[in-house]
């Protein structure tokens, strides 16, 4: 990933296509069907094909069998489990449908399926296929069966699949269908569980405000942000090796993340938590523990946190040198690496009252040279300093001094020297 991104950059300058302004579209990103518990699916487990037009809306489903998702048997996580009624049932194919109103679809949106299925799927919008996983080409039958079994490590990941605007039918009644195939009738496990959301179409619009470049400005320079400066709306943040023009503009070979609390909706939902009574009446240290708790939360896949750097790289992929909200990234993958995690901490510690700073540097797990990396620093009522890293630690209470050992070994400025010096690690927090 990390040498594509290079790549990319280097070509971007080569063609001189680096300085420009991007603002993201007024338009939210949205889900149409939700994944997990809050979809409910009609599904047929028999094995025997149903008669044509499964897949189109009108179908009379009404033998069908219903629940939430993710559905399937054999394994965890799941909210439906098919083999409740017949436990010896396995057949190669199950069909899964779900209706949905888009009543409110716009022409700048576009369309995005996420789909997780163990072992493969077929998957139809109102009828026209719409996404295929780990089935051979061509007419697919009930006997069909995937082309590999998925072993352990390869389940859980959500992929994102570009669904054609043209296929929705606004004002009406519209059906994801997706039938799910098992690599063999002796399989122990199937998991099926699909999102399909809206994503705003990014254009091009006003240079950055002068008050966003200033904070930009001294975090492209200094990798810091300390706790006296508040995150402005407008502030975007592509990496250190994002390029600022003179001019305001701002381009970057991966994601540009886009602060902007006015039209970030789910960035709203997690600074509603933050801005609780409930977090607000919690000593300093409980609210740090609190908040990267929520955060570990909502930016670790369903699958597990070994689908964090994967399921980002899509989006990376995807957006490219385009701007995105930092709230939709979270929403449209549920997954976040350092650079989102540590901005939202950023952002939610100060709506929280806390003294926090945004960091950006090295991690190295041993030696001395390290790989890129964002952090955040709290500074306690008592003047303590403690290093707060949401992607390492996750939810843990992990909250060591920045004079800890630990902390001056491993977390370097960019060029590898030590951005803390101090006492060892104190192991018992206060």
């Amino acid at each position: 990933m990390f040498a594509y991104l290079g790549c990319l950059r280097r070509a971007l300058l080569a063609s001189g296509a680096l300085v420009f302004s991007l603002l993201a579209s007024s338009v939210a990103a949205r889900d149409l069907v939700v994944a997990g518990s809050g979809s409910a699916w009609k599904y047929l487990d028999t094995g025997v094909a149903p008669t044509a037009g499964w897949q189109l809306p009108g179908f009379d489903d009404t033998s069908w069998k219903s629940g939430q998702a993710p559905l399937g048997y054999g394994e965890s996580r799941l909210s439906s489990n098919l083999r409740d009624a017949s436990p010896l049932l396995k057949p190669i194919t199950v069909w899964f449908r779900h209706e949905f109103d888009a009543a409110d679809v716009k022409a700048a949106e576009r369309l995005v399926l996420l789909l997780c299925v163990d072992d493969g799927a077929v998957a139809y919008l109102n009828g026209r296929e719409i996404g295929r996983l780990n089935l051979p080409s061509g007419v697919i039958g009930p006997d069909t069966k995937a082309k590999r079994e998925l072993p352990n490590k390869e389940e859980g990941f959500y992929h994102r699949m570009p669904v054609s605007r043209d296929v929705v039918r606004p004002g009406a009644k519209n059906v994801l269908a997706v039938e799910v195939h098992q690599a063999s009738a002796e399989n122990e496990d199937l998991f099926f569980d699909a999102a399909l959301k809206t994503m705003p179409t990014n254009a091009p619009s006003l240079k950055l405000s002068a008050a966003a470049k200033q904070v930009m400005d001294t975090f492209h320079k200094q990798h810091y942000l300390g706790p006296e400066v508040r995150i402005p709306d407008g502030y975007f943040d592509g990496g250190r090796h994002m390029v600022l023009s003179d001019a305001g503009g701002v381009a970057s070979p991966r994601e540009i993340l886009l602060v902007d609390r006015t039209r970030d909706a789910a960035l709203e939902k997690h600074r509603a938590f933050a801005r609780s009574t409930e977090i607000q009446a919690l000593p300093p240290l409980e609210r740090v523990q609190r908040l990267a708790a929520h955060i570990d939360s909502a930016a670790t896949p369903p699958g597990g946190d070994r689908w964090v750097a994967l399921s980002i790289e899509q989006i990376t992929r995807e957006f490219v040198n385009k701007p995105l909200l930092l709230g939709d990234v979270l929403d449209q993958c549920q997954s976040g690496v350092c650079r989102h995690r540590a901005l939202l901490f950023k952002i939610l510690a100060d709506d929280a009252g806390l003294k926090t700073a945004l960091v950006r540097g090295n991690y190295a797990k041993t030696g001395t040279n390290g790989f890129a990396h964002a952090w955040n620093e709290v500074t306690l009522d008592n003047g303590r300093r403690v290093l707060v890293d949401v992607m390492h630690h996750g939810g843990k209470p992990v909250f060591p001094e920045v004079t800890a050992s630990y902390v001056v070994q491993h977390y370097l400025r960019e060029n590898n020297t030590p951005w803390y010096t101090g006492k060892p690690w104190r192991e018992q927090a206060d």
